[in-house]
């Protein structure tokens, strides 16, 4: 009887540990996810939106459709000038001596969005490939560090300053 009250205890001990394992384990995933979660919300979102916006594929597309938007737009206004002036003028009035004169504007910028809609913007392949991974957080924090984090670590107040302890 007592050896079968030693082994049920023994059995107890050994459920405990492992449920206190268990709990231990938990906790910390836990607190991982928790601190993977305030770093996406503090500095994980807005730098890869900053990577994106700043992207050079991204920032040459942006000024091309803003060129042919501008040139489109200038040449349906200049156009409609035209035929309000021609109302009074008895239609002598033409868009030969404007420099768009001939020139498919509207196709252009058709041309520049689609264009844009179509082109690889590295920085989202590297994002992808982070994503599509199980430990993707760690991953975009290697891929986009935390500037704040790592001057600190340097000495610095995260300014770009030495730092100092404030003793002499």
């Amino acid at each position: 009887m007592l050896a079968e009250a030693t082994a049920r205890a023994t059995e107890a001990e050994v459920r405990v540990s492992e449920a206190a394992e268990t709990r231990d384990s938990l906790a910390s995933s836990f607190n991982q996810l928790k601190a993977d979660r305030e770093w996406m919300r503090c500095h994980g979102i807005s730098d890869i939106v900053k990577a994106i916006l700043d992207a050079p594929e991204n920032a040459t597309g942006i000024e091309l459709i803003k060129l042919r938007a501008h040139d489109a737009g200038f040449k349906a206004g200049y156009n409609r000038c035209i035929s309000h002036v021609n109302i009074l003028a008895q239609g002598k009035y033409t868009d030969e001596r404007s420099g768009f004169h001939g020139v498919d504007t509207v196709a252009l910028l058709d041309a520049a969005l689609a264009s844009y809609n179509d082109m690889s913007i590295s920085a989202l392949e590297q994002l992808d490939q982070c994503l599509d991974a199980e430990d993707y957080v760690d991953r975009l924090r290697l891929l986009y560090g935390d500037d704040d984090e790592e001057e600190v670590e340097a000495g610095g107040d995260g300014t770009g300053g030495a730092g100092t302890s404030g003793t002499k």
